[in-house]
């Protein structure tokens, strides 16, 4: 199992894509019906291969958990795996598997999501085993135990013995003044620990109805069989009471000046620096350009930062720019790993100053195209799988609120201009809208003199 972090894997040096621009991604043809508990279902058929993929999202995350009780998400994402009325301990994954299938869950910030993969003659097998989970889950002091230490030593895993783990949870926490999203979907120690079955009880049937869940079925279907299936597995399900929506979030960019931290980090070797600025949600017209900008400034060796810090200057072992994919606001990262004996601070001014040459001296067309087919090339690759298919349907009923634009968005992409990319720079890339998280191994932090944020706290 995995949460969904972008950034988790970080510095990881992007291949660069090859060039696209004959190349187009083919429409994802689908159908949607909703049953009478509020379950949605969005069916795409693909018959090129006997397989399907069916994708469960239920639409809460790590935005909706309640104080005192982060990580509760993510935990579910574990126990949902466990044992139901029908099915024993083991029993999940041993279907699955033995059908010839794979599986997984993820957890963001917005959503919680299950997916299998399985030869198309086993799509009953999948359906079953998904309402056994949604609405028969054997909530025990014994599964809720076992499985809050093996959510527990995953953040020890990926956080807390991680170099530079709990240095992005830092920067997350004071970039973010979106109250929902200001704690990572890991949780901490201390709410894990001081959590009950009972509350794990009443977070599942408060969020785990069918009202709350979309089920992408995609593969080897037919519509009609799908909408069959899905009245005799689902049907009888009550639905759930409504989720109370989340609060308004504050407007982006916020210009109220720049704000930074040096986080110790007894694990690193390394220091690392990191900026991040707030960005509008993913359905906002400002994130086409937003997005094509962290492919200029650093997807592939021949991107902005790489080739300056990394090739020309020598400053840098590597860098990395993105930013993630929320419903509410978000974070655009620059992030680099300086040359051994190269001060932070020529780090720090070296990417300031592709910002403002870029800001000041534009982007050449050429540059965006390249920038455009690189996206457009990852889109296409994407369209060879159900998998990855079934996963964007999601993503735009989601963060778009409209299923419909998984046929359009690219359209959206190519119309970039270079002024638009500019004018997004300024926007949102204002040194008012930054935060600066530095990481100092813990001996030169000592050796500095400096009284940084040790991990951690």
């Amino acid at each position: 199992m995995r949460y969904c972090r972008h950034g988790a894997v970080v510095l990881s040096l992007l291949a660069l894509a090859a060039p696209a621009a004959a190349q187009e991604a083919p429409p994802i043809a689908y159908e949607t019906f909703t049953l009478e508990n509020g379950l949605r279902f969005i069916v795409h058929e693909d018959h090129s291969t006997p397989v399907v993929a069916v994708d469960v999202w239920y639409d809460v995350g790590s935005a909706h958990e309640p104080a005192g009780r982060t990580g509760f998400a993510h935990l579910f994402e574990h126990m949902l795996f466990q044992e139901t009325k029908n099915l024993k301990k083991g029993e999940f994954d041993r279907l699955v598997r033995s059908a010839g299938g794979t599986l997984n869950g993820t957890t963001s910030e917005d959503r919680t999501a299950y997916f299998e993969t399985l030869p198309s003659n086993r799509i009953n097998l999948a359906l079953w085993l998904e309402a056994e989970r949604m609405a028969q889950l054997a909530v025990t002091q014994q599964n809720f135990e076992r499985e809050r230490e093996v959510v527990k030593e995953e953040r020890r895993l990926r956080v807390e013995n991680q170099p530079y783990g709990e240095s992005f949870m830092v920067r997350d926490s004071v970039a973010n003044d979106y109250q929902p999203y200001n704690h990572h979907p890991i949780g901490s120690m201390a709410d894990l620990d001081a959590a009950t079955p009972d509350d794990v009880h009443a977070f599942y049937k408060q969020f785990y109805v069918p009202n709350n869940a979309t089920i992408v079925v995609a593969g080897d279907v037919d519509v009609p069989q799908v909408k069959e299936l899905a009245g005799q597995y689902f049907g009888w399900i009550p639905r759930g009471l409504e989720r109370a929506p989340l609060p308004e979030p504050p407007p982006v960019p916020r210009l109220d000046g720049e704000r930074r931290v040096t986080v110790e980090d007894k694990l690193a070797n390394t220091p690392l620096f990191q900026s991040a600025y707030t960005i509008p949600g993913h359905g906002h017209p400002d994130t086409y350009a937003l997005q094509l900008l962290t492919s200029i400034f650093g997807e592939g060796e021949s991107s902005r930062l790489h080739q300056r810090l990394v090739k020309d200057e020598k400053a840098a072992l590597g860098i990395f720019s993105g930013s993630n994919s929320r419903i509410g606001p978000g974070l655009f990262y620059l992030i680099a790993l300086p040359n051994q004996g190269v001060p932070i601070e020529r780090i720090e001014a070296l990417i300031n100053d592709e910002v403002e040459k870029l800001i000041r001296e534009g982007v050449p067309e050429r540059e965006l195209r390249k920038a455009k087919n690189q996206l457009r090339a990852g889109m296409v690759m994407d369209r060879l799988r159900v998998q990855s298919k079934a996963e964007a349907l999601h993503h735009y009923r989601l963060l778009h609120g409209d299923v419909a634009q998984v046929n359009t968005d690219l359209d959206r992409y190519t119309a970039v201009t270079p002024a638009q990319i500019v004018e997004a720079a300024r926007k949102y890339l204002a040194p008012a809208n930054r935060t600066v998280v530095i990481v100092l191994p813990a001996q030169k932090a000592a050796a500095a003199g400096a009284t940084p944020m040790p991990a951690g706290k």
